[in-house]
């Protein structure tokens, strides 16, 4: 498969803020932290990447779960990202952790195998896993609904 490229821009909207954009569409006006001089009530950059990783896990999961025929009923990933803030001269990514909550068609022992099979395909190649190593923890955790 060839090498992919994803852009977005973030457009200086005034104060602290910037419209996040992708190609023409605007999806998001965010601002840092109040800690960091932003305005309460925007999200902040590092909720959207958040956000963003938890889309990506749920899109491993998904293309998984079709190649294993796993019936889904619901699919929910929420992401949080731990930064450490030495100052603005020092802030690092030091851990990332998913939970994935799944509903599923047939909720019986067999599929929560096939399930749980699945999540640890998802965790195997996971891009973040692969591009980062263990130099950012990155844990995993599995709910049946």
């Amino acid at each position: 498969m060839p090498e992919m490229v994803f852009e977005g821009a973030a457009t200086w909207a005034g104060a602290t803020e910037c419209n996040l954009t992708i190609g023409d569409k605007t999806i998001a006006t965010v601002s840092p932290p109040p800690e960091f001089g932003g305005k309460a009530g925007y999200c902040v950059p590092e909720e959207v990447f958040a956000a963003s990783l938890a889309s990506c896990m749920n899109t491993i999961f998904l293309l998984v779960a079709g190649n294993s025929k796993l019936g889904l009923k619901s699919l929910q990933t929420k992401a949080a990202v731990t930064m450490n803030v030495e100052g603005l001269e020092k802030l690092i990514f030091t851990h990332i952790h998913f939970v994935m909550n799944i509903g599923l068609v047939n909720d019986d022992e067999r599929e929560r195998k096939k399930a749980d099979k699945v999540y640890q395909i998802a965790q195997k190649i996971c891009p973040l896993r692969q591009s980062w190593g263990e130099d950012v923890p990155i844990t995993f955790k599995l709910n049946f609904v």
